[in-house]
């Protein structure tokens, strides 16, 4: 039992068990296809590379395509290049890698992101560092809104989860920076190079990395720091490319198919719908995550000047009204939340401001218990024995009450009818009862045909889909337009699903 008391043990624990939960993930994701605008964007250089199998004439092709869209639809440059460049251009065999790409980033952001932060800005332990990345991605992956746009469909999960990856990673590079004041040419490169790419993709992500960069940077001219003109670059950088992207002829074109909001309610709205999906995603899952997380959090070194209750209030505020913005975007774009792949990428945001608030609760603590000038018994505990006591006195009682809440919980998400499933659940059972394979081949008996001689196709429609594979399909309807954006991509005069 004295195991349970230690950093050690727990690190591995919630590394193996991350490490067991995505399994299923990725070994759904081999049995994904393409599908709706994976062919519209790639119709183009899936052509040229047929015809040349060039891979700088399929680069050109994909240069034209991003300057075409950003003329006539969206100015989001560096996403459309990824649109165009989706894995089953190359041959639909090659379509399962989304799922490794993009989870594989992500993992990799999350880990990069809270190491970087723990080790570099707060001189921490990599082991906490490591603990709470793995809880954070365990309740990103497995309570994700929408699993298939996430992480199996390439145009939805590229256009998002990469972005928000990158994010994380040059923001985590920035306070690195900006922290310990040194930032040699290679560093720089690197932040403008992601600054360019991020703000070139979703409205979201590239929102976010502009007010959090600027966040940092009037941080660094607080403190006086010799690399502020370096951030003030990327700053700048990141500014300009975001309104390239944001001012695109094409964008207006787009724009003309929805009622936009006026932008003062599109602001204020955001932290209506904030509050409502802040309810709706502090899960008890969370709650559990959270609480696991604290002794850990608490074993972060800082010296906190967070010292009363209204610093407190306006810091969790600024973390609130960060979550908020995220929905700004879609409302004034078109007055709504936005779909699946949108909401999960707030997702992602929503468990790292819990997270951000929790140790912002934990360092004011820290702060008021240091400020005492009059030391009572109370404010001695909080100072120098309460770390300790939870690794002694309570942690087996604490950590047991923890693990168990937890596990009650994912169970009941398992075994209740009217809940979604844990995705890690909802792959493992494809796998297991042959759906997914059953997928597989019918998908590739469809694929059969898509490559063969006919110019009108006619598709059988499938027998079952994974749930967290089900996406757009083809229809009966050959005027639909996955139908005719299938017909493109295969060079078919007719694309349908029969009777």
């Amino acid at each position: 039992m004295d195991r349970l008391k230690t950093i050690k043990f727990w690190w591995i624990t919630v590394c193996l068990v991350l490490l067991f939960s995505v399994a299923p993930v990725f070994g759904i994701g081999l049995y994904s296809h393409s599908s709706a605008d994976d062919y519209s964007y790639g119709t183009q250089t899936r052509a040229v590379w047929v015809d040349t199998h060039n891979v700088i004439e399929v680069l050109k092709e994909a240069g034209r395509k991003v300057r075409t869209i950003y003329l006539e639809w969206q100015g989001s440059y560096a996403a459309v290049a990824l649109f165009a460049l989706q894995p089953a251009v190359f041959g639909e065999q090659f379509y399962p890698l989304t799922t490794f790409i993009i989870l594989g980033l992500f993992l990799f952001s999350v880990f990069y992101f809270f190491r970087k932060v723990v080790k570099r800005v707060f001189h921490g332990d990599g082991r906490i560092a490591d603990l709470v990345s793995g809880v954070a991605l365990l309740l990103s992956i497995q309570m994700l809104p929408s699993p298939v746009e996430g992480f199996f469909w390439w145009n939805g999960a590229s256009y998002y989860v990469i972005f928000y990856s990158l994010m994380l990673i040059q923001l985590a590079n920035l306070s690195a920076i900006i922290w310990e004041d040194k930032c040699n040419l290679k560093q720089l490169t690197g932040l403008l190079a992601l600054a360019v790419f991020i703000s070139g993709g979703n409205y979201i992500s590239a929102l976010l990395t502009a007010e959090l960069t600027a966040f940092l940077l009037i941080y660094a001219l607080y403190k006086r720091k010799k690399v502020s003109r370096k951030a003030a670059l990327v700053m700048l950088v990141t500014i300009v490319l975001f309104l390239v992207n944001c001012l695109a002829p094409g964008n207006a074109v787009r724009q003309s198919s929805f009622e936009a909001w006026p932008p003062v309610r599109a602001v204020l709205y955001s932290f209506h719908e904030a509050y409502h999906y802040m309810v709706e995603w502090t899960s008890p899952l969370v709650i559990a995550g959270m609480l696991f997380l604290f002794p850990f959090l608490c074993r972060i070194p800082v010296k906190s000047k967070l010292r009363d209750i209204w610093s407190l209030g306006a810091v969790l505020g600024l973390e609130f009204s960060v979550f908020a913005s995220s929905f700004t975007p879609t409302l004034y774009a078109y007055g709504g939340a936005g779909a699946g792949r949108i909401q999960n990428i707030r997702y992602f945001l929503w468990i790292l401001i819990c997270i951000a608030g929790e140790f912002t609760v934990i360092c004011t603590v820290r702060g008021i218990a240091g400020s005492c000038e009059n030391e009572n018994q109370i404010t001695a505990y909080l100072k120098n024995t309460y770390l300790k006591d939870m690794y002694s006195k309570y942690a087996v009682s604490y950590f047991i009450m923890v693990v168990l809440m937890a596990a009650f919980f994912a169970g009941n998400s398992i075994l209740a009818d009217d809940t979604q499933d844990m995705v890690c659940v909802s792959a493992a059972k494809s796998l297991l009862s042959g759906e997914a394979r059953q997928y597989d081949r019918e998908a590739k008996a469809r694929l059969k045909k898509l490559l063969g001689e006919e110019s009108v196709v006619v598709l059988e429609p499938y027998s079952s889909v994974p749930e967290v594979l089900r996406s757009q399909d083809i229809t009966k309807d050959s005027t639909d337009w996955v139908n005719t954006a299938a017909a493109r991509f295969y060079r078919k005069e007719e694309v349908r699903v029969g009777e």
